[in-house]
C-alpha cells in the first residue's frame, strides 16, 4: 500500500510539474517567435552615409599600389594590410561577387549585405558592430574588384553582441534560456500545489496534525491558499478532537449508571418474594433508567446543536416574558430547598430568537444556580442593556467555582468535585447545551467567581440577532 501511495505521489509530482514546464514554455517560445518575426518586419537595414574621408584616403593609396598587379594573393593583401593599419580589408570579386572577409562572428551579416548590394560609388555602411567604407573597383590578374575597409566599433550593447553570434548560437542560447526560466516558473508554482496534495493525503489518513508550513508566510495566493489549508485542518482536527472526547466521555459516563443499573436488577432478583426490598430495588432501575434517558437526550441536543446550525428558526420573542417564566419554573424547584429566585427587569426587550432553544439555554443556567444554591438564600436573575447588547446575569451564593477551573465549566460533562458532582443528578451537559445554543444566538456566555461569593454566569445576547 505504501509502495503504490508513493508511486502516485511521484507520478502527481512528475505530471503536474512537466505539464506546467511544457505550458510556460510553449507560451514563451510562441511569443518569442512572433516578437522576432514582428522586430524582422520592422528591421532597420545597414545605414548608409557618406564615405569617411579618412578611410577612404587609406583606400586609395592602398588600391593605386595594387591595381593592374599581375600574381596577387589577396589572403597576403589582407594581413599585409591589418599590419599597416590595424584595420580588416574585405575583397569582393565583381563578376561572381565572391567576397573575401576575415573569419569574426557576426561578419555574416557584412558578407551578405555586400553580395547583394552593389556598391559603384565609395559610401559608409554602419553595421552597429563596424563601419565599412568602399573604394572604387580595381584590376588585379586581369580581373575586377573592389576593395572595403572595416573599423570594429566595440560598442557594449549586448543586443550587438548576440547579431554577431551565428544563428544556430542565438536559437541554442534562446531555448536555454528560455528552458532554465521555464522549468523554475513550473517548479516555483508546482512545489506549493504538490505540497498541498501531499498535506491532503496525509489529512486524509487520518494525520491530523498535517500543517503547510513552507508556504504559510508567503503574501500571493498560494499563501492566502496554505493559511486556509491550516485553518481547516485546525477545525477538523479541533472537531474530530471533540468528538472522540465526548464519545470517550460518553462511554464513561454511561458506565456508571450502567453498573448500578445492573446491580440493582442482580439485587432485585436476589430479594424475590421479600417484597419491601425489592421494590426499593426496583425504585433504584427506575432512577437509573431515567438518568440513562436524560443523558441520552442532553448528548442528542449537544449533537444537534452543534451540526444542525441552520435548522434553529427565529421569530421575535419577548425576552421579558421568556425569563419570567423560566424563572417561575424555577422558583417550584427552589421552594422545596426554601430558595427564593429574584427577577429585575428594567425595559421590555424584543429579540430575533429561537424561543424553544433559548428557553433551554436560560432554563439549564437558572436551574443549575437553584440546584447548587445554599438553603435559604437566593438567586438573582437579572436583565438589562449595556452597550447595545442584553445582558442577562444569573447569579447564587454557593461555594463557587476554583479559579482553575472557570474555563472548564462549559466543556461536556465536566464536573466540579464535591458539591457539583454525579450526586446532584446532573449530566454534565447542561452549560455545553447552554452555550450551544447561545452561541447559535450570536451571543457569549461567560462565568466568574463573585466577590461576596457564589458564581456568577452572564449571557450576552445581540439586539438584533
Amino acid at each position: 500500500m505504501t509502495n503504490t501511495s508513493n508511486t502516485s505521489h511521484k507520478r502527481f509530482t512528475l505530471g503536474i510539474s512537466l505539464k506546467l514546464f511544457i505550458a510556460f514554455w510553449l507560451v514563451i517560445i510562441t511569443s518569442v517567435l512572433i516578437s522576432y518575426l514582428i522586430t524582422m518586419q520592422f528591421k532597420q537595414l545597414p545605414l548608409q552615409e557618406q564615405a569617411t574621408p579618412q578611410q577612404l584616403k587609406i583606400l586609395v593609396k592602398f588600391s593605386e599600389k595594387v591595381n593592374d598587379k599581375e600574381k596577387v594573393k589577396l589572403k597576403e593583401l589582407q594581413r599585409n594590410f591589418y599590419r599597416k593599419y590595424q584595420q580588416d580589408l574585405i575583397i569582393k570579386r565583381i563578376n561572381n561577387n565572391r567576397i573575401y572577409l576575415p573569419r569574426k562572428p557576426g561578419w555574416f551579416e557584412i558578407r551578405n549585405y555586400l553580395e547583394k548590394n552593389p556598391l559603384n560609388n565609395p559610401v559608409t555602411i554602419d553595421f552597429g558592430f563596424a563601419k565599412v567604407t568602399s573604394s572604387q573597383p580595381i584590376m588585379i590578374d586581369g580581373k575586377q574588384y573592389q576593395f572595403f575597409i572595416a573599423k570594429e566599433i566595440h560598442r557594449k550593447h549586448i543586443i550587438n553582441l548576440i547579431k554577431q553570434l551565428p544563428v544556430a548560437i542565438r536559437i541554442l542560447l534562446l531555448f536555454s534560456i528560455s528552458f532554465l526560466c521555464c522549468w523554475l516558473l513550473a517548479k516555483s508554482f508546482s512545489k506549493p500545489l504538490i505540497a498541498i496534495q501531499k498535506a491532503s493525503k496525509d489529512i486524509g489518513e487520518g494525520k491530523l496534525t498535517t500543517r503547510i508550513t513552507e508556504f504559510d508566510q508567503r503574501s500571493d495566493e498560494f499563501g492566502d491558499l496554505a493559511r486556509s489549508f491550516n485553518q481547516m485542518a485546525e477545525q477538523l482536527e479541533s472537531n474530530i478532537s471533540a468528538h472522540q472526547r465526548l464519545l470517550g466521555d460518553v462511554s464513561h459516563e454511561l458506565r456508571s449508571p450502567l453498573t448500578r443499573l445492573q446491580l440493582a436488577v442482580a439485587m432485585a432478583e436476589k430479594n424475590i418474594g421479600n417484597t419491601e426490598e425489592q421494590q426499593k430495588h426496583l425504585n433504584r432501575c427506575e432512577l437509573e433508567v431515567e438518568r440513562l434517558d436524560e443523558m441520552i437526550a442532553d448528548v442528542l441536543t449537544l449533537s444537534r446543536l452543534e451540526h444542525n446550525k441552520n435548522t434553529c428558526v427565529f421569530e421575535e420573542v419577548n425576552l421579558n416574558k421568556l425569563v419570567n417564566k423560566i424563572v417561575n419554573d424555577g422558583q417550584y424547584f427552589a421552594t422545596s430547598k426554601q430558595v427564593e429566585v429574584i427577577f429585575i427587569e428594567k425595559l421590555n426587550y424584543t429579540i430575533s430568537a429561537d424561543e424553544k432553544l433559548l428557553a433551554s439555554a436560560i432554563s439549564n443556567v437558572v436551574n443549575n444556580a437553584i440546584k447548587y444554591s445554599p438553603v435559604e438564600q437566593q438567586v438573582i436573575v437579572e436583565l438589562k442593556e449595556q452597550s447595545n447588547t442584553i445582558m442577562l446575569s444569573i447569579s447564587d451564593n454557593g461555594s463557587g467555582v476554583p479559579e482553575s477551573m472557570i474555563d472548564k465549566l462549559f466543556q461536556p460533562f465536566f464536573r466540579v468535585a464535591d458539591a457539583r458532582d454525579r450526586s446532584s443528578g446532573g449530566t454534565g451537559l447542561g452549560l455545553a447545551i447552554a452555550q450551544q445554543a447561545i452561541s447559535l444566538h450570536h451571543g457569549s456566555i461567560v462565568a466568574k467567581n463573585q466577590s461576596s461569593g457564589g458564581l456568577l454566569i452572564t449571557i450576552t445576547l445581540p439586539l438584533s440577532t
